[in-house]
């Protein structure tokens, strides 16, 4: 994990400095989600500097581990592009006018393995004594659930 850290901190710094050599520092502060990546790049980079030395030095610098979770911010960057396409957004739309049909269906689906689960619980719950016992056996109410799933 800490080389992976090393390597993705190294791949971040990259790609922050040739932005800013490609933009020029006025206008890549003009973008919010570029001042997001470049203060997330800069506390890794500190991070990584102090963290380069001996053990005393890991000690202070756990303050910055909890600093890595900002580096999921970094995925916003794939919203604002979704919200850029049009055929995205009807999907998107598609998507959160089904999901409610579809907690429906779950829900139907659930009551019918219930019914289901206690029927074979019901009529086949310990009526079979095999050894070994099968896996998916009408015994307890959990295995028999699992079973008709």
């Amino acid at each position: 994990m800490e080389k992976c850290n090393l390597i993705f901190t190294w791949i971040f710094i990259v790609e922050m400095g040739i932005k800013l050599l490609a933009t020029g520092p006025k206008k890549y502060c003009m973008e919010s989600m570029n001042i997001i990546d470049g203060s997330v790049v800069l506390l890794s980079f500190v991070e990584l500097s102090m963290t380069t030395g001996g053990d005393d030095s890991q000690i202070s610098a756990s303050p910055f581990r909890t600093i890595r979770i900002l580096r999921t911010l970094r995925v916003l960057r794939v919203v604002r592009i979704l919200r850029a396409l049009k055929s995205m957004g009807v999907i998107i739309a598609v998507f959160r006018r089904s999901f409610r049909s579809f907690i429906y269906i779950a829900s139907l689906l659930l009551i019918c393995c219930f019914i289901f689960t206690l029927l074979g619980k019901t009529i086949f719950g310990a009526k079979f004594d095999y050894i070994p016992r099968p896996r998916g056996n009408f015994d307890t109410f959990t295995i028999a659930f699992i079973t008709v799933f």
